[in-house]
């Protein structure tokens, strides 16, 4: 059985940075609300709203963000692929951050059309901020 979803579309516009390695954190990426620091031992990746994404660095900007809104567990099985699926085989690409919390699919903006299409089709539901 599939896993059915709600989603919830952010406002903001993301943008993916990529950093050296051992590049210090941006300071505005510290005290951001929606902000995501991933190192590893090839790079420093942040991802953050367009305007407070950090300068003269290898990064792509139009990313939005869809954050998945039905709880579930950390050990849980399908979520990912529940929507890593339809939008696969609708041709979108995902860059894709987990949290302890949930899961953030970010999509490119001239794919958002068809990628919330591709994921009510599959039967996702999208909800509004509460």
């Amino acid at each position: 059985m599939k896993k059915q979803l709600k989603l919830q579309l952010l406002d903001e516009k993301f943008c993916i940075s990529k950093l050296a390695q051992f590049a210090e954190i941006p300071s505005v990426i510290t005290k951001g609300e929606m902000c995501f620091v991933i190192r590893t031992d090839e790079e420093l990746a942040v991802i953050s709203p367009e305007f407070m994404a950090p300068t003269n660095v290898q990064q792509e900007t139009g990313w939005r963000c869809l954050r998945v809104e039905t709880p579930s567990q950390l050990h849980e099985v399908g979520v990912i692929a529940s929507l890593a699926a339809p939008l696969a085989d609708a041709g979108v690409a995902i860059f894709l951050v987990s949290t302890f919390n949930t899961d953030y699919v970010f999509v490119a903006e001239e794919d958002l059309v068809k990628a919330t299409q591709a994921l009510q089709q599959a039967g996702h539901e999208f909800v509004h901020a509460e």
